[in-house]
């Protein structure tokens, strides 16, 4: 049952209705019933796995309350293994199986150890993760263990977030299955618009990206130079698209039946620096990983080496939660090992920056137009004089002499240029830390390493020949035009917040207006058929 699907719509109608006309001491008794249905309409089996979880971590829980430390110790021990064995045998069994294999066989020895086929439940990494942040608060004393076994089991199978996230913590949703809610004609609506917005995300750009990034990624070795860039480039922002989407919807369906449920994404192409760009990406869980792995091994409070060692373990395992697969590894760690070099270079890339856009503002004016006037004789007169040059380093020359003409052009007005150059350093910086995430991502999409490689080492070239499919002129304007959208909404969200609290203060026909554009967006662009959300393989 896709978010994305008729099916769905007809059971989030059904739950939304039954929901606020039951009294609030059944509210819960439908809501875990509705949660299990959902989870189990992929597979029935589905429903032992997260009723194991939830017993487990109940009990537990339970049993550390009021004992000593070292007792807590031996229980949290018992429940994290317990969880921990559990993901580990049904998700990575077969990959370090596999990998045992290979390695066997590179040195001619033989490895009995047959494959295993597993039931593979989607989200179980998500709910494992929420189920074990309850269990770690509760040894830690940060709340008490909740008694009300349905309750607790609603936590743990909450249907708008079971399947991927935003991984909720205890101390955040748990009181607010206790609350009472009533209907709230402004809360409703403004979940129904986030959910819109969802939606838009999903099946315009996300699933349009798609329709090229699949073609390109299903035979990487076909093609090289601009495809393979574009597909580089273009594949963080359908993954962006596909996960922020699902997480609108989710938090968006939440606010619907009154719960608020915790921020996913906050524009992460926005980031200055790589490490920004994992604070605004996937929020619930890397800052899981912070409280329960990172601070605990020490987090920056040692030594630079433990430090650096710490962020590499962090951002491995990191990859390895996303999937049973060294193309996930490789991408974890390719993340740690940017971050880790960022920080040992970050004095002398702060010194770069301030020496060269901070000059820039004190160059006169003559001078860039001097150099535009040197730039602007270098492109006609070897055309005058007969010379032969080639079209690059025409290019060159004349987008140099354009670039110091504006220049020139805005030291004449003021402080314009030192504005300019503030702005400068800040896209650069955005531009840089996007290509990080970019190239590192190649190996998040890759279906092996070895196909990764081959897109490292053939993006760049001079073939521009592109796929006549899915990106014939019409479905490229509309690509490239839905992407200038996401950017402008991403940097009124920056500058000026919540779009829909802006267009609250709007007059009705101007709400209306976007509602309606926003709609038909969805119908007449979005993408047809019910293409999976990508974070449901984890």
């Amino acid at each position: 049952m896709l978010f994305n699907s008729y099916t769905f719509f007809i059971f989030l109608s059904a739950v939304l209705i039954v929901f606020y006309n039951l009294p609030h001491r059944f509210r819960w008794i439908f809501m875990l019933a509705a949660s299990y249905l959902y989870y189990m309409w992929w597979d029935p089996r589905y429903a032992i796995l997260v009723f194991s979880t939830t017993v487990v971590v109940y009990v537990t829980a339970l049993l550390m309350h009021g004992r000593p430390q070292r007792v807590k110790k031996l229980y949290v021990a018992a429940s994290v293994s317990i969880n921990i064995g559990i993901l580990a045998l049904i998700k990575y069994f077969n990959f370090i199986n596999n990998s045992l294999k290979d390695l066997f066989d590179f040195f001619g020895a033989a490895y009995p150890v047959p494959a295993f086929n597993f039931l593979l439940p989607i989200g179980i990494s998500f709910y494992t993760f929420q189920a074990l942040s309850y269990t770690i608060d509760i040894y830690r004393g940060k709340r008490e263990p909740e008694r009300h076994f349905g309750i607790f089991a609603l936590f743990v199978s909450f249907f708008p977030v079971l399947l991927s996230g935003p991984i909720e913590r205890s101390t955040t949703l748990l009181p607010q299955l206790y609350r009472e809610v009533e209907y709230d004609y402004d809360r409703f609506t403004d979940g129904l618009k986030l959910m819109a917005w969802g939606f838009f995300q999903k099946f315009v750009i996300a699933d349009r990206l798609g329709l090229y990034i699949s073609q390109i990624l299903a035979n990487p070795e076909a093609y090289s130079g601009l495809p393979v860039l574009l597909t580089i480039y273009l594949f963080p922002i359908q993954v962006f698209c596909d996960f922020s989407g699902y997480t609108d919807i989710a938090i968006g369906m939440g606010q619907t039946l009154g719960y608020k449920l915790t921020v996913n994404f906050r524009r992460p192409f926005k980031a200055l620096t790589l490490s920004e760009m994992w604070r605004r990406w996937h929020i619930s869980l890397i800052s899981w990983f912070r409280d329960y792995l990172y601070i605990p091994m020490g987090g920056n409070r040692v030594s630079r080496w433990r430090y650096y060692f710490n962020i590499m373990t962090v951002f491995t395992v990191s990859g390895l939660w996303h999937g049973a697969a060294w193309t996930f590894v490789v991408w974890g760690s390719m993340n740690g090992v940017f971050i880790v070099i960022s920080n040992i270079t970050m004095k002398a890339r702060e010194w770069l920056r301030e020496s060269f856009f901070g000059g820039i503002p004190r160059v006169p004016a003559s001078v860039y137009f001097l150099l535009a006037a040197i730039a602007a004789a270098g492109v006609f007169l070897p055309a005058a004089a007969g010379w032969r040059v080639g079209p690059g380093a025409m290019v060159g020359i004349a987008a140099f002499g354009f670039i110091t003409l504006v220049l020139g052009l805005l030291k004449t007005r003021g402080d314009a240029l030192d504005r300019s150059a503030v702005a400068m350093k800040r896209y650069l910086m955005m531009f840089g830390t996007f290509n990080l995430f970019a190239f590192s991502g190649i190996f998040f999409a890759a279906r092996s390493v070895k196909d990764g490689w081959y897109m490292i080492t053939h993006c760049a070239g001079t073939n521009i020949t592109m796929i006549n499919l899915a990106l014939d002129p019409i479905q490229f304007t509309i690509m490239i035009a839905l992407l200038v959208l996401l950017l402008v909404i991403h940097h009124i969200q920056e500058t000026r917040g919540s779009i829909r609290e802006l267009l609250r203060a709007r007059p009705v026909w101007v709400r209306w207006s976007f509602y309606f554009l926003l709609c038909a967006g969805i119908v007449i662009l979005g993408v047809r058929g019910n293409q999976q959300f990508i974070y449901f393989r984890f």
